[in-house]
């Protein structure tokens, strides 16, 4: 049986040997690796969902870190190890859902005219697509939190249903109706606007 000293010894696996379950178990045991290993490996995703979901905003980074701050709160509650990307995900929707609040909360209080605070400059310097992703994100707007998230999910990062029903915490049934309200709303609603129609297709959601 290997010693304790002899384990210590061993030479970490390449970081792409590791499976999510190997990283979430490191997470669960404090293990000082786990850190950079989670931020690698999906802070780009949780970026993607944040944006995506609320559009630009200055506080993006800052959300991204308030996702994994809570991913490392509340890991020692994720009972399958190889559900990572769902599990950080789910964090990822609720602090948005937060955000999404106080945007609410900042508009009722008159601290902007439309609740956000004052949009940064994007890496896209194409005006029509910065306009095409204000207009969509105003559609999104309308929905409630479960569609808008189901929507961004399926079809701004390609989530299988499955995949997009485990990081809502839905049955797969339950996230199929919610798709199909959300979509028929925001296809419609792109097809009478004079940008974004251009961006759907004849045959989509008819």
């Amino acid at each position: 049986m290997a010693t304790r000293v002899q384990r210590a010894l061993r030479p970490a696996p390449p970081r792409d040997a590791l499976s999510d379950a190997d990283i979430a178990r490191l997470a669960q045991h404090r293990d000082p690796r786990a850190a950079t290993l989670v931020w690698d490996r999906y802070a780009g995703v949780v970026r993607g969902v944040v944006y995506r979901t609320l559009g630009p905003c200055h506080e993006l980074e800052d959300l991204v870190h308030d996702v994994f701050v809570g991913f490392f709160k509340n890991v020692g509650t994720l009972r399958d190890a190889s559900s990572l990307r769902p599990f950080l995900v789910g964090i990822a929707l609720r602090t948005v859902r937060t955000t999404l609040r106080k945007r609410r909360v900042r508009h009722w209080l008159r601290l902007s005219d439309d609740g956000n605070l004052p949009e940064v400059p994007t890496v896209d310097s194409d005006p029509r697509t910065r306009e095409a992703i204000r207009r969509l994100h105003a559609i999104l707007d309308e929905l409630d939190h479960r569609g808008r998230f189901a929507f961004v999910l399926r079809h701004c990062e390609g989530y299988e249903l499955a995949e997009t029903a485990a990081a809502l915490r839905v049955s797969l049934s339950t996230v199929k109706r919610t798709l199909a309200q959300a979509d028929a709303h925001v296809f419609s609603r792109a097809r009478k606007d004079d940008l974004l129609s251009g961006w759907i297709g004849e045959g989509d959601h008819e």
